[in-house]
């Protein structure tokens, strides 16, 4: 499955909720799913997470009840759909995060930003809140251990 994926900053997002459910209803051709700024590692770790979600979507042997919800229980390691919100989604008040489209062009992505006050920017780097929200230990190698949970995701499923 094809995704797009942009960095972004801007005003708070006081909502978190409510800003999925305003994407989810946005007129795009895919899936759209926003990520707190620092929970992915790499390209390759989102690629990943992406392809095991949707192959797990299309076999029907997904645990989320929308696409979006499998990827971010695929990049959390989780069988837990809360459990994975409470790990990779945006939190009350954030300022930046990552706005992913699933079967959706980049131009789209990246023109959804403004509907919620926010403009793209430099890519995001894990950090450490983001190390210990997914359970990751504080030294190591993090892509190998990020791409860890996305394998531990499907096993637990």
């Amino acid at each position: 499955m094809e995704h797009a994926c942009v960095a972004w900053e801007g005003t708070p997002v006081e909502d978190p909720r409510a800003l999925a459910m305003a994407l989810d209803a946005a007129d795009v051709s895919g899936d759209l799913v926003v990520l707190a700024a620092d929970v992915l590692t790499s390209e390759r770790h989102l690629a990943a997470a992406v392809a095991m979600a949707s192959r797990r979507w299309v076999r029907g042997r997904a645990v989320g009840r929308t696409l979006g919800a499998e990827l971010m229980r695929c990049l959390a390691g989780s069988h837990h759909i809360g459990e994975a919100i409470k790990a990779v989604g945006l939190s009350p008040g954030a300022t930046s995060g990552w706005l992913v489209g699933l079967d959706v062009q980049q131009s789209e992505v990246q023109g959804l930003l403004a509907s919620f006050g926010a403009h793209p920017c430099a890519a995001h780097t894990m950090s450490a809140e983001g190390r210990a929200r997914l359970g990751l230990p504080a030294e190591g190698d993090l892509e190998p251990l990020a791409l860890g949970l996305v394998a531990q995701a499907d096993l637990l499923a």
